[in-house]
């Protein structure tokens, strides 16, 4: 007879979908952890049999799950949310740079991570800022990473360089410090900026060494947008005595993230690989990409560039809610995931229109695609399931450590609350969540063995506190750098467009 084994958690009774190998769904289910690794996932019955818990959790009326993990967001957008404004655009970039201290980037990032374990999102890629990242000193990365750590987070942050193709921003770049309490304009280079993120990459390190890593964030590794391939908008036009610093500044960057073995995340749409094969040539279009490369947002990509992908075994992370999809087309995640290239679904939040809820991300990228072709065969709930948790973790590259619920990965863990109007009755549980459940519904929220969140209730930080200072963090910045024409309600927003009113909009032909 087996010994009964003593562990540091119980889970017990949840319908528990695993994500491993061969997607069981134990109805119902139990997991054993103890020292924050999965020892047992089995029947609630055999849990029982083999194990004592110093602690039980009972999960009945509620799915079990791998947390999720997000492969691209932004730290900083969660303190300008709804600030887009549908002519203007919206101010994140000279925000950024030029009214926030490190206290901001502290706060900000405790309120994302908070948001995150609400939302059962228990891994995640976020780079400081926007594109580019801000990455003039090290300072804000690691008052992120901090924030995040103290919530209990398994994260990634993301520093990098700038695009030296957006000519109306040249060098010496400039940011604004506030530490004195009076503004201090500090001048800085593209040099600059390696330095601080070979600062950043030496502390961290690459996925998985580390509840925090960390990843170089380069906005366009093959240059900005190739001629006429943002819709409605004008973009950089490239002439052949250009590419040779692309490819210079693409093997540099390609080169320090090969030292510090961290993941390099860019951005590349309809176009952007064909025309790195056309200028560069083939080979080395190839030798730029490789499995360490996160491709961000891929949308329109064609046929031609989805073979080289899957070809150099390049990952992608698609951001169905972003307006990509509407400049390029959607993300051909079908057509990627057919060729074998592995691909995620992910947020790009939070902000300026999204959240950080990766549940509503799921039905969305599933719709788009359907739309796109005709038929829901194309794309099932259930792969779509994967690029949230498992084929996820695989492009952040710690899917050895989470993304299923095995024997031998980290503890992290959700609990959906199904006893919810919407949520019932439980027919087909992997569609349920596919389509039916919100960030909203998570009951309890598990990282490493860590009870984050238990009953809908945060326990790892004090959430009145975290929005508080989030608060007050984010009136200071909006009192240093005057963003109030971006909050103002354009004519026609409660009634419509008429032409007068959409002059200037990037949309108006």
């Amino acid at each position: 007879m087996r010994e009964v084994e003593r562990v540091d958690l119980l889970i017990l009774d949840g319908d528990v979908m695993t994500m491993d190998p061969g997607n069981r769904i134990l109805s119902p289910g139990g997991i054993a952890v103890r020292d924050g690794e999965i020892v047992d996932v089995a029947t609630a019955g055999e849990i029982r049999d083999r194990y004592r818990g110093d602690r039980e959790i009972c999960a009945r009326g509620k799915l079990v799950m791998p947390g999720l993990v997000d492969t691209y967001s932004h730290a900083g957008h969660g303190m300008i949310k709804a600030t887009y404004h549908p002519l203007l655009g919206w101010p994140g970039g000279h925000l950024y740079y030029h009214g926030t201290t490190e206290d901001f980037w502290y706060a900000e990032g405790l309120l994302s991570a908070v948001e995150r374990v609400r939302f059962g999102v228990t891994s995640n890629m976020t780079t400081i800022g926007g594109t580019p990242a801000r990455t003039d000193s090290p300072v804000f990365a690691y008052a992120n990473a901090r924030a995040q750590r103290e919530v209990g987070l398994r994260g990634s942050v993301g520093v990098g360089p700038p695009d030296l193709f957006v000519k109306h921003i040249p060098e010496p770049y400039t940011a604004t410090w506030w530490e004195s309490g009076e503004p201090e304009v500090r001048g800085f280079t593209y040099a600059d900026t390696l330095r601080c993120t070979e600062e950043v990459l030496a502390r961290f390190r690459g996925p998985g060494s580390d509840m925090m890593g960390a990843f170089l964030s380069v906005p366009y590794l093959f240059g900005r947008h190739p001629r006429g391939r943002r819709r409605n908008d004008p973009t950089p036009v490239y002439s052949d005595a250009d590419v040779p610093l692309i490819i210079e500044k693409a093997e540099e960057v390609k080169d320090i993230a090969a030292r510090y073995g961290v993941r390099l995340q860019t951005h590349m749409f309809e176009g952007t690989v064909d025309f790195a094969v056309e200028k560069m040539g083939p080979r080395k279009a190839r030798e730029l990409l490789g499995p360490e490369v996160v491709i961000a947002h891929a949308n329109g990509l064609r046929e031609s560039e989805i073979e080289i992908l899957a070809e150099t075994r390049a990952k992608v992370a698609s951001a169905p809610s972003m307006e990509e999809n509407l400049w390029y087309g959607r993300c051909p995640v079908p057509e990627l995931l057919r060729a074998g290239v592995c691909t995620s679904i992910t947020t790009d939040g939070p902000a300026p229109r999204i959240s950080l809820d990766l549940f509503k991300d799921i039905d969305r990228s599933l719709f788009l695609n359907w739309m796109a072709h005709g038929t829901q065969d194309v794309y099932p709930a259930g792969r779509a399931l994967k690029m949230v948790t498992i084929d996820a973790a695989r492009v952040m590259g710690v899917d050895h450590l989470v993304g299923s619920l095995e024997v031998g990965k980290r503890a992290d863990v959700i609990a959906i609350d199904m006893d919810r109007p919407h949520l019932a009755p439980a027919h087909n549980l992997p569609q349920l969540v596919a389509y039916y459940v919100n960030g909203n519904d998570v009951d309890t929220t598990i990282v490493d063995g860590e009870i984050l969140m238990e009953g809908g209730v945060v326990n790892s930080v004090d959430e009145s506190e975290v929005v508080a200072m989030a608060r007050e963090e984010a009136r200071r910045a909006t009192e240093r750098v005057d963003i109030s024409r971006y909050l103002e309600l354009p004519r026609g927003f409660w009634d419509g467009w008429r032409h007068e009113d959409a002059r200037g909009f990037p949309g108006a032909r």
